[in-house]
């Protein structure tokens, strides 16, 4: 019999599970591939220091990231490898994106992620060998991703974290000596317009020290510049006049001093050298193809099918809860300084994401139109919440954000709706999406309401071909700092599975 040793690091209850479900399930599918458990749950499990005796893979892989930081901490190690490159919040937890491809489909060959955050389930899904894509609709998050990805490529081979080190070198010199020098030289990858934007939210030193490291950068393209730039991309809010503890775009105080940039993106660049050098240890991935990242709507079947590969599909994904975080506000100006979007096209990709809060005075009529009439067919359990969250809302006189809310989650669903359908059209019965989200609420005191977003996925996702076919509950990570206030309670695993046709 296979004796395993769980991870040597405090286990929460649900980890404890899946690590279980790992057991159960990879020991099967080893004996349906002919290969031996032992080796089966060595090169795959999660939640494992050893079998029989033998390190597994991913203890080999979190223990080289804690020597490589010269750390004996004994908590679980979630930046590994490529995973702590960038300061992407609401990050997927690697290990659990892992566990979760392992305990719903560990026969599965190509993922998607359709919100693919900065790529945490696609790397997680190639450190498995499978075919992977992600699409996301904040074009941070998928030039982040594919970044990511792309890096991963380069897994096992030699030199990457030498490339990395000398063009990180050659960007950090270029900052010293603009910040130094004062006077930004707008370079001509930057439109007038987008110039004109980043100026009044970076001094002109700081803006001279950016623009002077991105030149570098871009005379050398290839996924080490992208990753150089990404370790850039980190400090933006840090050397900005953004408030960095705030979500949205606001100014700090008159007076503020921009720290050193070139010492900021130098301690930056270390983390990112270490990833690189983690990277050059790893395993090579044979025969894994580079993912296809696309940044655009998931709710267009064309765009699903496009980028999905062949083969025995699964879709693992945390998509934003109900009335999200304001991602691309908060990411607003790394998107206009990278390049990504132009600065005039933010406010339409901003309210046009999945969970948004934000709308026009004539998107706000129309959906509350939709809700009155129900045009979306909505599981009855939805409606009367939003009945619930609107009668409490009228007896408390809330405001107009508060008055919004019924109208808004109504969206939400209709768009996760619009996403689950499109899913369901490359899907062969059978196949399997598995999505981490958390439960919320809204409203205060006596009359605050619970928004159970996980059950209501998996009853909503019935109307579009799955069967809801089960919810795994976890204890949510703890958060501090500029998102506490924004952080869910509980979160949950809905499993469900392409159901067969009607004709």
């Amino acid at each position: 019999m296979t004796k395993v040793e769980l991870a040597g690091y405090n286990l929460f209850d649900y980890e404890r599970e899946l690590a279980a479900r790992e057991t159960a399930l990879l020991t099967a599918a080893a004996g349906a591939a002919g290969v031996e458990p032992a080796d089966q749950l060595r090169a795959r499990g999660t939640y494992f220091q050893t079998v029989d005796g033998v390190r597994t893979s991913q203890r080999e892989t979190e223990d080289t990231h804690l020597t490589e930081r010269g750390s004996r901490s004994s908590r679980q190690a979630t930046r590994y490898l490529v995973h702590g490159l960038h300061e992407y919040k609401g990050k997927f937890n690697p290990q659990m994106a892992r566990a979760l491809i392992n305990v719903v489909d560990p026969t599965a060959t190509a993922l998607l992620d359709p919100f693919a955050g900065s790529g945490t389930s696609l790397v997680e899904g190639m450190r498995l060998g499978m075919a992977t894509a992600g699409i996301d609709q904040n074009p941070l998050a998928a030039w982040v991703a594919r970044t990511k990805t792309t890096a991963m490529t380069r897994a096992g081979q030699p030199g990457l974290s030498k490339e990395f080190d000398d063009l990180a070198g050659r960007a950090r010199l270029a900052m010293k000596e603009g910040q130094d020098r004062g006077t930004p030289s707008r370079p001509e990858f930057v439109t007038p317009q987008d110039a004109a934007y980043l100026e009044r939210w970076f001094q002109p030193a700081v803006l001279a020290a950016v623009w002077d490291a991105l030149v570098v950068c871009r005379q050398q393209p290839g996924v080490v510049a992208d990753v150089v730039e990404v370790c850039l991309s980190n400090i933006v809010r840090q050397i900005s006049w953004q408030l960095p503890e705030d979500l949205r775009v606001r100014r700090r105080p008159a007076g503020w001093t921009p720290p050193n940039v070139a010492e900021l993106f130098a301690a930056s660049a270390e983390r990112g050298l270490l990833a690189m050098v983690e990277t050059e240890q790893a395993p090579r991935l044979a025969d894994v193809p580079t993912p296809q990242v696309r940044c655009g709507s998931s709710r267009e079947p064309s765009t699903v099918a496009q980028v999905w590969p062949e083969g025995r599909r699964l879709v693992v994904t945390s998509p934003p809860y109900a009335t999200a975080l304001p991602y691309v506000d908060t990411d607003r100006l790394s998107i206009v300084l990278m390049g990504l979007a132009p600065a005039t096209s933010l406010r339409e990709l901003d309210q046009a994401l999945t969970g948004s809060r934000e709308w026009s005075t004539r998107e706000a009529f129309q959906w509350g139109s939709n809700w009155a009439e129900d045009i979306e067919e909505m599981p009855p359990e939805l409606l009367t919440l939003l009945d619930i969250i609107k009668a409490n809302n009228d007896a408390e006189g809330a405001g107009f954000r508060r008055q919004a809310v019924p109208a808004l989650l109504y969206r939400y669903f209709a768009y996760m709706g619009q996403t689950l359908a499109a899913l369901r059209a490359s899907m062969a019965e059978g196949e399997k999406v598995v999505m981490v989200v958390g439960v919320n609420r809204t409203g205060s005191g006596a009359t605050a309401t619970t928004i159970d977003t996980p059950d209501l996925l998996g009853r909503l996702s019935e109307r579009h071909g799955f069967h809801y076919e089960e919810r795994l509950p976890f204890q949510a990570w703890a958060r501090y700092g500029m998102h506490a206030r924004n952080a869910v309670a509980s979160e949950a695993a809905v499993v469900m599975t392409a159901a067969a046709t009607t004709t």
